[in-house]
């Protein structure tokens, strides 16, 4: 699967909210300027309606098939107002606005999110839009791989997995 930088930031920011849904407005702001959102510093009560929006984003990450997460994603298209635009500005070529520049803060993001995740799953990788296996870790991720086999959200939560499964066998050894 090719992960458009642009296209993807959706899904990626949507990941990012659900992961830190308590973020004040300088976490969110810098979060949002790294994936380049236009006008990304919240206001406080646009920080309590992303709040809001992340506990609708995850429940597409814990859904149990595609099918459930498309249903789930087409609801958020619906309810963000996600108007694709093809716009052309700063020298760069065309792209897709999933929502008006002038718009707030907040319907941009959702436009941009719902759109991220439809895109993801549109290409056939619904199965990428993934929780953590490593029991009591909860954060979710967008599996990039190239193969999609990822099952933690980082390296230190699948050592983790590992070491404990090593030490498990080694004491089932050490007992036989």
């Amino acid at each position: 699967m090719q992960f458009n930088t642009y296209t993807s930031a959706g899904a990626h920011i949507a990941a990012a909210l659900v992961n830190d849904p308590s973020a004040d407005e300088r976490a969110l702001a810098g979060m949002l300027a790294g994936y380049e959102v236009h006008e990304p510093v919240p206001a406080q009560a646009q920080v309590l309606a992303l709040r809001e929006w992340a506990g609708r984003l995850r429940a597409v990450f814990d859904a149990p098939a595609e099918a459930d997460q498309a249903t789930l994603v087409d609801g958020l298209l619906r309810a963000s107002d996600c108007r694709p635009n093809l716009v052309s500005h700063d020298g760069l070529p065309f792209h897709l606005h999933y929502a008006p520049v002038a718009t707030d803060l907040v319907a941009r993001v959702r436009a941009l999110t719902a759109a991220g995740l439809a895109h993801v799953i549109a290409e056939g990788g619904g199965h990428r839009i993934r929780c953590c296996q490593r029991t009591g870790c909860g954060r979710v991720f967008v599996d990039t791989s190239r193969s999609g086999g990822r099952c933690f959200c980082s390296v230190r939560c699948a050592n983790q997995v590992n070491v404990a499964r090593h030490r498990a066998r080694r004491r089932q050894d050490q007992q036989a």
